[in-house]
């Protein structure tokens, strides 16, 4: 049954039976389970890659719908994570999913890329990425840059020994320098389109193939996809001088707006009192308060909160971070 679910793969040159068995062996971690997460994920899962790990900070939002391909609207509210996991236990079930519902960062980021054959980048912004580079290149793991908005898209495969994002993107672009989906939008056809050339080079690293050399550009709009080279650089702070500071919580923000969301991220510098139950029985007393897939739901006249077990917090309605943090701290605490 197996043979017969990837036979139209393995008739391929490309792969074969020997590749589809390196497929079945590999370990794929996938950060951020989004547009761009949500194909990914499919190829992976479709094509038997044999573990794959989604690590995702955020809930489903009805303007997520879209775009990403995996949910429906009576998954609003609830975690990516945990969803994608379900539904894709239902496309494969031999192989191992894992949805794991947390904020990627300094503290926990090689934990999740260590092990991995490679790993696909499908989060929203340039601060994780520069994280995730830092902690691949640092333990030699393969990565898969990716990034979709507006009409255009890139990709970057990411090898021990050749450049790095940082090669590409020397300094992080600082607030508002870099288009996003909440100020030009995204056309819902080009997330699958990146990352079917991001899986493509994903497959490749997998099988112990030469993934492409350089930047992929599309301009799904035009019709065009250039390649450009790209040279490592001997002076780059993280490949050449292998200066790892984010992951040295140099860099770390707290509070962030989130992509694509009218809401605001806040990350607590102290660990919760108590826990969800807790915090829940409090709240209880000042509006709707519930636990639903082990995340604790709040809402009280235009405010909406989303406590997770460690105390990081998403209040939707918002992208002022101010006012998020006056909410967060009567609410949650400072």
């Amino acid at each position: 049954m197996k043979e017969n679910r990837y036979s139209r793969q393995i008739l391929l040159p490309e792969i074969g039976p020997e590749g589809q068995k390196k497929l079945g062996k590999a370990r794929a971690v996938v950060i951020g389970c989004g547009a761009l997460g949500t194909h990914a994920l499919s190829f992976l899962v479709r094509a038997g890659v044999g573990q794959v790990v989604v690590i995702d900070r955020d809930i489903i939002d009805i303007s997520n719908l879209q775009r990403q391909a995996l949910f429906t609207e009576a998954d609003v509210g609830r975690p990516k994570a945990k969803v994608a996991e379900e539904r894709l236990r239902h496309v494969n079930s031999d192989i191992e999913i894992w949805g794991v519902v947390a904020d990627v960062n300094y503290t926990n980021v090689q934990k999740f890329v260590r092990g991995a054959a490679v790993v696909l980048d499908a989060t929203d912004n340039m601060d994780t990425r520069f994280l995730v580079n830092d902690a691949c290149v640092k333990n030699r793991i393969p990565w898969v840059y990716a990034g979709a908005v507006g009409v255009t898209g890139m990709v970057m495969a990411i090898v021990p020994g050749g450049p790095c994002m940082r090669c590409v993107f020397p300094q992080l672009p600082q607030p508002g320098e870099l288009p996003t989906c909440d100020t030009v939008g995204i056309i819902n056809t080009l997330p699958s389109a990146v990352a079917s050339i991001e899986t493509t080079e994903a497959f490749k690293i997998i099988l112990g193939k030469e993934p492409s050399n350089g930047l992929f550009v599309l301009d799904l709009w035009q019709g065009e996809l250039q390649r450009i080279k790209v040279k490592r650089n001997p002076e780059c702070e993280t490949c050449g001088k292998r200066d790892f500071e984010f992951l040295q919580a140099r860099k770390r923000k707290l509070v962030v707006s989130m992509c694509g969301r009218n809401a605001v991220q806040i990350v607590p510098t102290k660990e919760l009192k108590g826990d969800l139950k807790d915090l829940k029985d409090t709240l209880s007393r000042q509006g709707e308060a519930s636990i639903v897939d082990g995340v604790l739901k709040f809402k009280k006249r235009g405010v909406e909160l989303t406590v997770f077990p460690d105390g990081r917090t998403i209040i939707s309605g918002t992208t002022d971070l101010a006012k998020a943090k006056t909410i967060f701290s009567q609410y949650v605490g400072d």
